[in-house]
């Protein structure tokens, strides 16, 4: 796979281009609008580098890794929120408001693990 890309942001981000099957194919695209032909590197294109004036893409990765790492911690936050439905907050209630020292517990060890989760951000 091939691309040609046709506009790169000032900030070096991929703007316009055309995924094309061959090399040749990137060429006449490049040729009847501009740019400049560079071999797919696979990827987020999210975090690719295009230097025009070297004609090259290259992958960020340590953003990439950067980006994908909060996204899971972020995921595994939600999850463990989402956990803590009315019912269980009922559990964690005072014992003379139908709650139990059990759901006091679970409660308080899932806060502490979602305590542990944003630490990491």
């Amino acid at each position: 796979m091939y691309l040609s890309i046709v506009e790169v942001t000032d900030d070096k981000k991929l703007a316009r281009y055309q995924p094309c099957k061959t090399e040749a194919e990137a060429l006449a695209h490049t040729e009847k609008y501009g740019g400049f032909v560079v071999k797919d590197i696979g990827g987020n294109h999210d975090f690719w580098i295009v230097d025009k004036d070297k004609k090259t893409v290259t992958q960020d990765t340590a953003t990439e890794n950067s980006v994908t790492s909060r996204q899971n911690i972020m995921n595994d936050i939600h999850k463990l929120e989402s956990q803590e439905t009315p019912r269980r907050l009922a559990e964690a209630l005072p014992d003379d408001a139908g709650g139990s020292a059990e759901g006091r517990a679970w409660l308080k060890a899932n806060r502490d693990k979602i305590i542990i989760e944003r630490a990491k951000l």
